[in-house]
């Protein structure tokens, strides 16, 4: 895929592969850690041990510099008229996020904290009118997109000043736009963001087994900043895909870090 700041300026082209997108929300999410097993780390030498904490300890402040709160509306909207929308809220604060998956129809939603320092992830839900809850171990075992969350974001490469700007909600963006095969794309780029859309979509990647397909795809453009609007549009038939921020600010509500009245158990 071609990717390029400004239409008439392809000299400026990066690559960028897109494929189809899976960002439906079930109530399958609340029963996949009932599958988890425990992981054992292998035994390191003292010397690699020490290495990868300090990387570890590195990347994990660089990824969490951003403190606020949006929601994400992804809408995707069929050949056949048909449209399915889902929404996913985030809180980022230095050393713990937020998310809640916002269940469709009459799915309850589910709520995931994320605590770097505790290296744990707690799933708070309701199921029969009960709170409960699972904590489970903040590895990538349990956390398959764990490594792309807790990942500097790509370095600047300047964009096209000629580049078209918009305005998102008091927000300035610079559009850049890229294609392959089954996807012309459209983002509205705000640098100033310390956060990247593989970053934010690898916190819907807790799960064995979960894809990381999005979030590598969203590696892959290598632009800095966050898209506050990507529009992908289907050369085949498929589903166009709008990706939106919403209702970003920079405080976050405490109680969205609370599991005070859930009964929650470990699973080890």
């Amino acid at each position: 895929m071609v990717l390029y700041s400004d239409a008439a300026a392809p000299s400026r082209s990066r690559f960028f592969c897109c494929a189809s997108w899976g960002f439906s929300i079930h109530l399958s999410y609340y029963f996949l850690i009932l599958r988890y097993v425990p992981f054992n780390d292998p035994l390191m030498r003292t010397q690699v041990f020490w290495f990868f904490l300090l990387l570890s300890l590195s990347l994990t402040t660089a990824a969490q510099s951003f403190t606020g709160s949006f929601d994400l509306v992804v809408v995707q909207e069929y050949a056949n008229g048909n449209v399915r929308t889902d929404t996913v809220s985030y809180t980022f604060t230095p050393e713990r996020t937020a998310m809640i998956l916002h269940g469709r129809g009459n799915e309850p939603d589910m709520r995931m904290l994320f605590d770097t320092g505790k290296k744990e992830i707690v799933a708070l839900f309701l199921l029969d009118g009960k709170k409960l809850g699972y904590t489970l171990p903040m590895d990538e075992s349990h956390w398959p997109g764990m490594p792309h969350a807790l990942k500097t974001p790509p370095k600047s490469l300047p964009l096209a000043t000629s580049a078209p700007e918009k305005v998102i909600d008091d927000r300035k963006t610079r559009e850049v736009r890229s294609e392959n095969d089954e996807y012309i794309a459209t983002l509205w780029i705000d640098e100033t963001i310390p956060l990247s859309m593989a970053q934010v979509l690898s916190y819907q990647s807790v799960g064995k087994g979960k894809s990381k397909k999005e979030i590598e795809l969203f590696n892959q453009l290598g632009v800095s900043g966050f898209p506050l609007e990507v529009l992908l549009k289907s050369k085949k038939g498929k589903a166009d895909v709008q990706l939106k921020v919403i209702h970003l600010s920079k405080e976050v509500n405490p109680a969205m870090f609370s599991s005070e009245g859930y009964s929650v158990r470990t699973i080890e």
